[in-house]
C-alpha cells in the first residue's frame, strides 16, 4: 500500500502546485526523508485509522488479494466504531483520559465494542445504527476465522456494506455532533504532532482517500460503485 504525499517545498516554489510522490504507508502517519527533488521532509497525514484501512482494502482488491481486503474492511469498520464512540462520549463531556481508561476494558474485544457502539448510537439518536447483516457477518467470520478465500464479488459486496455502515453514521454524526467530530479529529492530529517533537519545518496533509471525515456528507455521499470505478476496479 502506498500513499500520495506532496512536498511543501515543491509546492511553494511552484506557486502552490506541489509535486506528488509515494512512500510506503506508516501506521503513525509520519514521513521523513527527501522528496524526489531532494527537499528535506517532515510531514504527517491527518488521515484517521478507519479511513486508511478502508483504502488499504481497496488497494488489496485491485491487487487481487480479496481475503486481505475483507480483513481490512472489517478492521476499518471496527476502528470507525471506536471513532464514533469517542465522538458520542465527547458530546457527553467525557474527557479523553477517562475515555482511554474505559476503552482498555473493551479494546481487545470487538463484539463488546460493537455493543457499546449500538447502544450509545441508540441513546443519542433514537434509532439503531446500520450494522452488518447476518449474511455479511457470516462472510466475515468465514474469512477471518475459517480461512475462506472470497472472490472479488464477495469482497466488493462486503466493502459496499462497510462503506454504507460508515458513511451513514458519519452523515448522522456530522449533522448533529460536528463540533465533537472536529474535536476528536483534532485529538488525533495532536497525538501525531507530539511524535514530531520540536523539529521544523513540518507540515500536515490530508491524503486522498475514499473516506474522509472532513467531507460534508450530510446531503449524500459518493456511491461505492463510483469509488471503485475511479480506482479501476470492477465487479
Amino acid at each position: 500500500m502506498r500513499v500520495n504525499l506532496m512536498c511543501p517545498s515543491c509546492a511553494q516554489s511552484q506557486g502552490g502546485v506541489g509535486r506528488w510522490f509515494v512512500e510506503m504507508i506508516r501506521e503513525d502517519g509520519l514521513y521523513t526523508g527527501k522528496c524526489p527533488h531532494g527537499h528535506d521532509l517532515l510531514l504527517a497525514t491527518q488521515t484517521l485509522p478507519h479511513e486508511m484501512l478502508f483504502e488499504i482494502a481497496l488497494n488489496a482488491i485491485y491487487d487481487g488479494y480479496n481475503r486481505e481486503a475483507v480483513s481490512s474492511f472489517t478492521a476499518s469498520m471496527e476502528r470507525f466504531f471506536e471513532f464514533a464512540i469517542k465522538v458520542i462520549a465527547a458530546k457527553r463531556a467525557v474527557t479523553p483520559d477517562a475515555f482511554a481508561d474505559a476503552w482498555k476494558q473493551v479494546s481487545k474485544q470487538s463484539e463488546r465494542q460493537i455493543g457499546v457502539y449500538v447502544f450509545l448510537y441508540l441513546l443519542d439518536f433514537g434509532v439503531r445504527p446500520i450494522i452488518l447483516s447476518h449474511k455479511m457477518t457470516e462472510l466475515r467470520n468465514d474469512v477471518i476465522h475459517k480461512g475462506k478465500l472470497p472472490d472479488r464479488k464477495e469482497a466488493l459486496t462486503f466493502g459496499n456494506a462497510v462503506h454504507q455502515i460508515i458513511q451513514e453514521a458519519v452523515r448522522q454524526l456530522r449533522s448533529t455532533h460536528l463540533d465533537q467530530v472536529n474535536a476528536v479529529l483534532g485529538q488525533h492530529v495532536a497525538k501525531t504532532a507530539e511524535k514530531m517533537g520540536n523539529t521544523y519545518p513540518r507540515t500536515f496533509q490530508v491524503t486522498s482517500t475514499a473516506l474522509n471525515i472532513i467531507d460534508d456528507v450530510t446531503t449524500g455521499y459518493k456511491p461505492f460503485q463510483q469509488i471503485i470505478v475511479a480506482r479501476g476496479i470492477s465487479f
